[in-house]
């Protein structure tokens, strides 16, 4: 809705948005993998199976009262749609434009379409350039903050870091204690992988910090506020040009199927879970089954929705889901627990899931190439870093800043957490959704399979959306989304997802590898490769004194864009290896 609507002011925008950030394409990873177990609950056992038969009944009546009342017809389009990025229908030039352009100025405010990813350059006004010149006294990089630190309608900072950490832990957490088991199954392993996830975390939050600065350069120089800058893809038309601002759309493209890829397949195990703790077999109880079921009832309705408000409070039960997940888990982890051999579920769960400690020790240290991939998804928010900073009540670096240091510090303690009590519980045997170690017999792993499923339906119809969205502005930019090319692209892009999470079992995998190609692009590459084109654009025309920080800084940049390469390319062969030639380890 936001996109389809004009340019608006920023408090108008900020008014539209209602403080909510939406953060779903930025938590890009789920995990998933491995058949649950077919054992069926034996008598005396009861109570779990009426929880999971009741936990099916739930779900679907989540769905059906979802999707039932919205998918007969769709709203009509806005009046104020825009044919295309300040165009008229015919396509012609808004009057003066061109003449500007012809002399090399920049273009008018007016002629910029805040709908679109990129948008048009930026005019700098004097009065941007001369603000954009002033160095602030903890960041020369900077421009002055003067008239910034305004109060005005929007999230608080307690609001603003608790949607942060929401759009980071999600159920993409799961999938770290695999990548710890990818390094070894002693308990010393633990040390290396903790310390990785924490430095990941650190790195995220600076390159997350540096697109919030961008944005507040861009604010600067667009003194009047007629362009609010929501997005990677207007910093990169700022910076680059529009040219090549596909190359960031794409990525948010690429990004969003791979999480929805891990989505399907996990859900495709959670239902087969729920299946056969509810006392179903065969093929109703099977993976595949579920995997086509699932999309046909739920996740093919909720993704031709057009109006996802009725989605906002069925993926908040994300928040309650990891909070469950995580109490379980640390239950299930103590000493002498349900799965020790001794346990009441050790012996329901199959021989390749049950707790495994110091059979192959430590392996190669390079296998921490794997869990840096997995990791970098865990962190991905930083599509949404220029909308968090314009919808905090107090824009300014300072606020922005403690935003990115809280926010990434709690995450990366959350996920160290997470990741040490699912691997301390089964060592060597975690899976890539460690959800499928636990017994389909445990009241405790059903309830947080049910949460997480509705979770990851709220959040398909969130993210599909914006998969969509991309897929537009690539091939259909300026042009009107009739419903006839709404529903095919529905309808491909879940057939598609649908059969390749019939072929592939492990969401793990899909994680590793989306985290290594894409997280090392939208988290180690592309930021610090904006942040270097902009400073240098202000050095160059005399807006910003070089100074040794800046220096420095820059040449910290670079090599933060280096590191990323090597990772995106050796995380995404070790992802291979670990899935397909573990032997070769």
């Amino acid at each position: 809705e936001h996109e389809t609507r004009p340019c608006q002011t920023s408090a108008e925008h900020r008014q539209l948005d209602g403080g909510v950030i939406s953060c779903e394409a930025d938590r890009l990873c789920e995990n998933g993998g491995g058949e649950p177990p077919s054992k069926v609950p034996s008598r005396g056992t009861m109570h779990p199976k009426r929880a999971a038969t009741t936990a099916l009944a739930a779900a679907s009546c989540v769905i059906l009262a979802t999707v039932a009342p919205r998918t007969r017809a769709f709203r009509p389009p806005s009046p104020r749609r825009r044919h295309g990025p300040r165009e008229s229908p015919g396509g012609g030039w808004p009057r003066g434009d061109r003449a500007t352009l012809e002399r090399g100025g920049a273009t008018s405010p007016r002629t910029v379409d805040h709908a679109t990813l990129g948008g048009a350059p930026s005019p700098r006004t004097p009065a941007g350039l001369e603000d954009a010149g002033k160095s602030a006294a903890a960041d020369p990089s900077l421009p002055s903050e003067k008239g910034d630190d305004k109060a005005k309608a929007g999230l608080t900072l307690g609001a603003a870091i608790f949607n942060l950490i929401k759009g980071c832990v999600g159920s993409g957490v799961l999938s770290l204690p695999a990548g710890v088991a990818a390094l070894g199954d002693v308990s010393g392993a633990l040390v290396p992988a903790t310390s990785l996830v924490l430095l990941c975390g650190a790195v995220s939050a600076y390159s997350f910090h540096l697109l919030g600065r961008l944005t507040a350069v861009a604010n600067a120089e667009d003194g009047d506020g007629s362009v609010a800058v929501t997005s990677i893809g207007q910093i990169w038309d700022r910076e680059v040009g529009p040219s090549s601002s596909w190359l960031v759309t794409l990525a948010v493209l690429l990004t969003c199927l791979g999480s929805l890829l891990s989505y399907s397949i996990l859900l495709g195990d959670i239902f087969s879970s729920l299946s056969q703790t509810a006392g179903l077999t065969g093929v109703l109880a099977s993976r595949r089954f579920n995997v086509a079921a699932i999309a046909a009832l739920g996740i093919y309705p909720i993704c031709t929705l057009r109006d996802l408000a009725a989605l906002a409070p069925v993926s908040m039960s994300g928040v309650v889901g990891i909070f469950v997940t995580c109490v379980v888990m640390t239950l299930r982890a103590m000493p002498g627990g349900a799965y020790s051999p001794a346990g009441k579920y050790f012996g329901s769960v199959p021989v390749e899931l049950r707790p495994s400690f110091g059979v192959t020790g430590m392996k190669s240290p390079s296998n921490l190439l794997v869990l840096s991939s997995m990791t970098a998804t865990a962190y991905l928010v930083h599509m949404s870093s220029p909308d968090f900073y314009q919808n905090l009540k107090s824009t300014s670096v300072r606020e922005f800043t403690k935003l990115s240091t809280i926010g990434f510090g709690a995450t990366a303690l959350i996920s160290a957490f997470m990741m040490g009590i699912g691997f301390l519980a089964f060592g060597g045997a975690t899976q890539g959704n460690v959800l499928n170690n636990y017994s389909a017999l445990d009241g405790g792993a059903t309830l947080c399979r049910l949460l997480l499923g509705v979770s990851l339906l709220g959040s398909y119809g969130l993210l599909g959306n914006a998969c969509k969205k991309a897929y537009y502005q690539l091939r259909h930019r300026g042009k009107e989304v009739t419903d006839r090319l709404h529903y095919n692209t529905s309808r491909a892009m879940v057939a598609g997802l649908t059969c390749l999470a019939l072929l592939i079992k492990d969401a793990g995998f899909v994680v590793s590898l989306t985290g290594a190609v894409l997280g090392s692009a939208l988290i180690y590459i592309i930021p610090p490769f904006l942040w270097l084109r902009s400073t240098k654009r202000r050095m160059d025309g005399g807006f910003l004194v070089p100074s040794k920080s800046l220096r420095l800084e820059r040449l910290a940049n670079r090599g933060l864009i280096g590191v990323g390469v090597i990772l995106g390319l050796l995380g995404a062969y070790m992802s291979v290896l670990n899935s397909f030639f573990p032997h070769l380890l």
